[in-house]
Parts: C-alpha cells; structure tokens; sequence
C-alpha cells in the first residue's frame, strides 16, 4: 500500500481546495514518479475549512487518534497561522509531491485494534490451559482483578468526522478524474490519499 497527500501548506501559491485536488490529480498521472502503486484502488481522507483555526482543530482530532506525517505538519501550520505572525512556519515553496510506502498496520488504531484482539486470544489460551487458579492467586486478588480487566478491555473505534471515501480505479488516470471532481472553495484543506487493495482500504476506513 501506498501513500499520497498534499496541504493547503505545500502548493507554491494558496488556492482553493478544488485547485488542490487538480494538483493532487497531476502527481497520480506523473509516470515519473519513483516507488508507484501497482494498484490503483484509493481510500481518500480530506477535510477543507474556512479558517486555519478550523482546519487546525479537525485535523486535532484525526491526529491524536491516528498520527498521519503530513497532516500533522499541516495542522501545526494551520495552528501557527492563527497565532502570531512571527510564530508562523515556514511555507514551502512548491514541495515535491512523492508517494510513501505503507502497511496499513503502521496506522495506530490498527495497531492497537490488534493488539487487543492478540491480548484477547492469550487470554483465552490462558483459561482453557488453567483449570485452577484461585488457591494460586488467593494472595493476589487485586492484582488478578486489574490483569483480567486489562486483557478483556475490547478496542473502540472512534469517529474522526473527517470525510473519507473509497475510489475504485483500474488505472492512475481512472483514479486522477475522480479525486479531479472532489473539493469546492476553501482556502485550508489537507488530502491524504492511501492507495492499494481494497482489503487493506476497507480495513483503514473502518477504523477511521
């Protein structure tokens, strides 16, 4: 799996947030590009908003729960444009779109959605290999209490209310006209485009 994003921060003159997606559309069609796809499914996270601040506080909340590289540093530029002028980031000037490898359990809620699915098979392994632990464990109730619980904590999924959609595509260009549609007005947005199989999409999506 693979991945591709742009910010409002990264194009070399601010534009709208439907000029961003022609911008992404440009990068996908690039047969130049090093590390490409070999297919062209894609699970696109975006969110677009009228203010830095607003912008700042939405991608607050997709990076706290699942911590993305780029829309961090788009967050903390959006955060410092609402600030003081001489706490500004630095703007880059035109960065270089280039697609990053993936494994979608590089993503934290996947991560910890398996770890809490392997907690609980140990856990079950355990009760059917132990048939008496209570003279055992009769000095450490407390203890053993604290430990069931941790083991039987089941993962939640959370709501990030961060617009995310699933794009079949055959093709580079197949997938370049659809994200080419999206976007509308707004001044601050982020992309985050993960391309791959379905499966691994599905599986993203329903995380987030």
């Amino acid at each position: 799996m693979h991945n591709v994003s742009l910010c409002f921060n990264q194009t070399a003159a601010p534009c709208s947030m439907q000029a961003g997606a022609v911008l992404l559309t440009k990068a996908l069609k690039d047969n130049s590009r090093t590390d490409k796809p070999s297919s062209y499914n894609g699970f696109l996270l975006s969110v677009g908003a009228t203010t830095p601040a607003a912008l700042a506080s939405q991608l607050e909340t997709l990076n706290d729960y699942c911590p993305i590289p780029d829309l961090i540093t788009c967050q903390h530029y959006a955060q410092s444009l609402s600030s003081l002028e001489q706490d500004k980031l630095t703007v880059y000037e035109g960065q270089s779109i280039e697609w990053r490898e993936h494994s979608s359990q590089s993503l934290k809620p996947l991560q910890q959605k398996q770890i809490a699915e392997e907690l609980a098979e140990v856990a079950e392994q355990g009760r059917s290999l132990i048939t008496n632990i209570d003279d055992a464990l009769s000095q450490a109730i407390e203890l053993k209490a604290a430990c069931n619980e941790r083991l039987n904590r089941p993962f939640t999924l959370r709501n990030t209310d961060i617009d995310k959609r699933i794009l079949n595509a055959g093709s580079a260009d197949a997938l370049a006209r659809q994200v080419e549609q999206l976007g509308d007005d707004s001044q601050y947005w982020a992309y985050c485009l993960f391309v791959g199989e379905l499966r691994e999409l599905n599986q993203i999506k329903e995380a987030l």
